[in-house]
């Protein structure tokens, strides 16, 4: 018996990098209401974050992407010092992209928080509001309590 390997070409993976920045400020936490007419879940609520889109060093590129996605986003500065809070891989089912997204936990600079870039609304959110925030994911409402149990504990 013999088994034949046929010379078959490696499927090119799509991927994408997805940077979040958790914005703290007084103790509070910066949501943006993703607008209805995006795609991928429409209305639903996550902290500022966008694609990377640089082609530097890959820590200032994901800290300068954190930085611009907040300002697009939400009107708000942060300050260049950030805290990598968590890092994962997901697969999203509708096209089959493979993304890694990188949290970041982010201290408020300057700015009005108020609704810009592919946002509808805007709020700072207690530990006490979390479970009435309707998130975009279910990972994103545990980057959310993970970032407020490293502000309870003083690490941020």
């Amino acid at each position: 018996m013999t088994n034949k390997i046929e010379n078959v070409e490696p499927q090119k993976q799509k991927y994408s990098v997805l940077v979040n920045a958790i914005v703290v400020r007084d103790g509070k936490i910066l949501l943006c209401q993703r607008s209805m007419e995006e795609e991928h879940v429409p209305g639903k609520w996550c902290p500022p974050g966008g694609k990377l889109e640089e082609t530097t060093r890959v820590v200032g590129a994901l800290q300068k992407t954190a930085q611009r996605e907040v300002f697009e986003e939400t009107n708000v500065e942060v300050e260049d010092e950030m805290r990598l809070l968590i890092n994962n891989t997901f697969r999203h089912d509708e096209d089959d992209l493979l993304v890694l997204a990188v949290v970041f936990m982010c201290r408020y600079k300057s700015g009005e928080a108020k609704p810009m870039e592919d946002t509808i609304d805007v709020k700072w959110i207690t530990e006490d509001e979390i479970e009435s925030v309707q998130f975009t994911h279910p990972s994103v409402k545990d980057y959310i309590v993970k970032a407020f149990e490293a502000v309870r504990a003083g690490l941020f």
